[in-house]
């Protein structure tokens, strides 16, 4: 269940979504002050669907590692939309992007329109998520280096390597992930030019410093001011690595000085929630990133939203919004559209809503084709269905499935293992991963749905 109390508003600024009638928070000195209490206190749940037929990464014949979002479009499909009709001849001339925006803002127009006709009390937004990973960091190279057995028993509990050729605590982006985060900048320039793309409306950043410089590099120059919210919850499965150990909230405060950091409860001075001893479990991530997108969906008014974030935890929010699993490179980004449901809940915690997760389809049915009116022909459900109990969000996140780290294997030279695999030095392989000499294999997400 979610308090509005923990959403990430603007203090003192009156939250509008998209159903709500312009002249709604006019009732300041009338009585308004009671119905605004009313409004804080109320508790919401909500239910998250995937609609395919839009993107290729969407289809389980997309292969994620052949997968490239630069040179599809961002994997947008070419299709008609029932909104073309009401284009000036019916979108001829428009981008696919403009032509999906569009229809974007439709379905949320006839969503509004229905919810508004019917006195329902389902709130139903659709949303499109940028899910962005961060670029190349040094703890990405030393676990190349070192590998995944090394690198999970031994060497991601040191802050850097014996040597000191490298730190990685709170892992920095590298020389190539800097140039990674430049060229989806130079993408993003070329797709408002050339698809006449609109931008993000709400930018969320995970607290981790290789995800807070992805995004300053990513959206550098594209708008006039760029404050994206730091938020707790969006960081990396945590513990026991030092890369996921994020420095204290002054620290962000004066490297990117216009982020915003104040919004979040969560997120406090020092890092309150990493763990010496114990690593988040997938389960215990997928929960907290549920409660992230909840948190966010509480009053995020924005058709358009940007997340900046991990592996793991992208993993984690697509098996929340009942996507497949996608891997994404180190500095890679998707688009997800998604139908989001929003309801009060009574005091006693019941609602009207059927299940968190829809399924293939819009209305959480199988998909049937990746036909134009897949999408439109799905849009009913059943409201009055009651929708099961989740973690409270204001409840801290639940630590007591985290689990040690593994032993190392018998035998396992600890001193020569990156030596063994590369032939090289960590010194000289990270010079050649740096100049482009080493190439590194992409990792799949950690998280197992």
């Amino acid at each position: 269940m979610t308090d509005v109390g923990a959403s990430l508003s603007t203090a003192g600024q009156p939250v509008l979504d998209i159903h709500t009638d312009p002249d709604s928070t006019a009732s300041a000195g009338t009585g308004g002050g009671q119905h605004d209490q009313a409004e804080k206190k109320k508790k919401y749940q909500f239910r998250y669907t995937t609609l395919q037929g839009y993107f290729l990464q969407d289809d389980l014949r997309t292969k994620a590692a052949e997968f490239d979002f630069m040179k599809t479009n961002f994997g947008l499909i070419q299709r008609p939309y029932d909104s073309d009709e009401t284009l000036p001849d019916r979108g001829q001339g428009m981008t696919a992007w403009q032509r999906f925006e569009h229809h974007i803002t439709s379905l949320n127009d006839a969503a509004g329109r229905k919810r508004h006709g019917t006195g329902g009390n389902v709130i139903t937004q659709y949303k499109l998520l940028f899910l962005a990973r961060h670029g190349n960091g040094y703890h990405n190279i030393a676990e190349r280096y070192y590998g995944g057995e090394a690198w999970d028993c031994y060497y991601s509990m040191l802050d850097g390597d014996p040597d000191g050729v490298t730190s990685w605590s709170d892992a920095h982006l590298s020389k190539e992930g800097r140039r990674q985060a430049k060229e989806v900048n130079d993408f993003w320039r070329s797709q408002l030019a050339e698809q006449k793309m609109s931008l993000p409306q709400s930018y969320y950043v995970s607290p981790l410093d290789r995800a807070l410089e992805t995004a300053e590099i990513t959206f550098d120059g594209l708008l006039p001011f760029f404050n994206p919210t730091v938020i707790e919850r969006l960081r990396e499965g945590t513990g026991i690595h030092t890369c996921d150990r994020r420095s204290v909230v002054s620290y962000i405060r004066q490297r990117y000085p216009d982020y915003i950091v104040t919004r979040d409860p969560f997120l406090t001075e020092t890092d309150q929630f990493w763990d010496a001893e114990l690593r988040e479990t997938d389960d215990a991530l997928a929960i907290r990133l549920g409660k992230l997108l909840d948190q966010v969906m509480v009053d995020e008014i924005g058709e358009r939203i940007s997340f900046t974030s991990h592996s793991g935890a992208i993993g984690a929010i697509l098996h929340v919004l009942g996507h497949r699993q996608f891997s994404l490179g180190t500095g890679a980004v998707i688009p997800v559209f998604v139908r989001v449901d929003k309801v009060a809940v009574d005091a006693d915690g019941r609602d009207r809503l059927s299940r968190r997760h829809g399924g293939k389809a819009e209305g959480g049915k199988p998909a049937q084709s990746q036909t134009s009116d897949n999408v439109e022909k799905n849009e009913e459900y059943d409201d009055n269905q009651p929708f099961p109990p989740k973690p409270d969000l204001e409840e801290e996140d639940d630590k007591s499935s985290w689990q040690p780290k593994p032993p190392c294997p018998p035998g396992l030279d600890l001193a020569n293992v990156g030596l063994k695999r590369w032939g090289l030095s960590l010194k000289d392989f990270l010079t050649g991963v740096e100049n482009g000499t080493v190439k590194l294999e992409e990792v799949a997400f950690r998280y197992a749905a």
